[in-house]
């Protein structure tokens, strides 16, 4: 199973800003810091802002900023947020579905299980998790290197 971009980039952004705890960022240099686009990050941080995970201050001196402690910010509650379907198999995607073995198919309610168990274990983490222990410059290496862009 793989993340899409939008959730890589969630996790991302949000590892950033806690690695640099009080202090507002730009987008333009999260984007910058992770080699990605800057108009895709400003689709996710809009989205973090719109569901409270983070505060923007607009104007000159503006930034972006973790609106929540990273103790308070659940990784399978933000998984949830970005993912719009977690659909492991053609089965899954009603309406769209034109698998002819879907009726008597197993096959779909395991890969729903398993699906279920991998977002049960996002939900035992938060973000303070992936950046215990890893603050300072070798933090802002690892934190580059954490997450593999598809």
């Amino acid at each position: 199973m793989k993340i899409n971009t939008f959730t890589n980039l969630a996790f991302r952004a949000l590892i950033y800003m806690a690695l640099r705890k009080n202090h507002l960022v730009k987008t333009s240099e999260i984007a910058d810091a992770y080699f990605v686009s800057f108009n895709h990050l400003k689709k996710v941080v809009s989205l973090l802002i719109d569901a409270g995970y983070i505060t923007a201050m607009k104007g000159r001196g503006g930034g972006i900023t973790l609106a929540k402690n990273a103790e308070e910010i659940n990784l399978g509650d933000v998984f949830r947020l970005t993912v719009e379907d977690v659909a492991l198999a053609e089965c899954f995607a009603s309406p769209t579905n034109k698998c002819v073995i879907s009726p008597a198919c197993r096959l779909k309610s395991i890969l729903h299980n398993a699906a279920d168990k991998f977002i049960s274990e996002l939900d035992q983490f938060t973000l303070h998790d992936l950046v215990k222990d890893r603050e300072g410059a070798l933090a802002m290496h690892l934190a580059i290197d954490f997450i593999e862009v598809e």
